[in-house]
């Protein structure tokens, strides 16, 4: 059999520096950007009854299998030595405590692995179209218990003129700056949704200092992925393009899109290697899936989909 080369790259892979919008659909991305300000900041700005400031932030990804992985929305360290996980939902799903089971484990083992138990926050942040929502999930074997907020109830046009005000008087607090970045999710109607997201955004791009309104901005693309519409995200791009947290966007994306690219590549490269040594007869199929870290059939259809790519 002749020998495939090992690919550097998928050939559906995009090349990241032909598509400056990437990083602008890359959750991800702007998520990082929020969380890095988010530092020395109190978590009862979400509305969560703690005053515990964020001290450091950590990785949000969790690899379940070979080449899939669950992302938490935040990981914050706090100044208690505690964790919090921290995810913003705009419906209610039991479900959903499935994967903050696999938050919560996966935060376990990480910190275990660094020879370290501290306690472990499972926060929710629901928008206003949830009122109230179930918080423990019990078993026998297990009970996950989870920390609310909800946005419902809010006083929205109270928070928008005191935003205002404080836009106008050029005095910016973290509070001030939360408020903008959330007062989207205070609404159920979806069309006052949508125009509010576009009002937050041209409010943010009149903050004069910049670190802020990079804070701001970040923050409210990333609380408004799960609500906001095609054609508002596309008139966000537009408007950020024109702002320093577009380019820091732009840069960051295509920085992690050659990084995630050459990771891609080796993982390929090493699939195709150990297909081609079980082809050869050199190793069984059994130590070249082991190899792989998958299981034989996983293994062999997943070579099989690399070679013919």
């Amino acid at each position: 059999m002749k020998k495939k080369k090992p690919q550097t790259a998928s050939k559906n892979s995009k090349n990241p520096n032909s598509n400056p919008d990437i990083s602008y659909q890359n959750k991800d991305i702007v998520s990082k950007l929020f969380a890095e300000r988010m530092k020395g900041k109190s978590l009862s700005l979400f509305g969560l009854s703690t005053n515990l400031k964020v001290m450091d932030i950590r990785p949000t990804n969790i690899p379940i299998v070979q080449a899939k992985e669950l992302r938490m929305d935040n990981l914050f360290e706090l100044e208690d030595g505690s964790i919090a996980i921290l995810d913003y939902e705009s419906q209610f799903k039991e479900t959903n405590f499935t994967k903050y089971g696999y938050y919560i484990m996966n935060v376990i083992n990480r910190y275990l692995n660094e020879g370290k138990t501290p306690d472990i926050h499972m926060m929710v942040l629901y928008t206003a179209d949830i009122e109230t929502a179930k918080t423990i999930l019990e078993r026998t074997a297990c009970r996950i218990k989870i920390e609310a907020a909800y946005l419902t109830g809010t006083p929205s046009k109270q928070w928008l003129e005191e935003i205002k005000e404080s836009l106008a008087n050029q005095i910016i607090s973290d509070k001030t700056l939360m408020r903008l970045i959330l007062l989207p999710l205070t609404y159920k109607d979806e069309e006052k949704k949508q125009k509010t997201i576009k009002l937050c955004v041209n409010l943010a791009r009149k903050i004069p200092d910049k670190e802020q309104e990079t804070f701001a901005l970040a923050g409210i693309l990333t609380f408004t992925d799960k609500i906001i519409s095609e054609s508002m995200r596309k008139h966000i791009e537009e408007v950020l393009s024109m702002t320093q947290v577009g380019q820091m966007l732009i840069d960051r994306g295509r920085r992690e899109g050659h990084k995630e690219g050459r990771k891609e590549g080796r993982w390929e490269g090493n699939i195709t290697a150990l297909y081609d040594l079980y082809n050869d007869g050199d190793i069984t199929l059994h130590k070249a899936a082991a190899k792989a870290g998958m299981s034989e059939s996983d293994f062999l259809e997943t070579a099989k989909r690399i070679v013919k790519s």
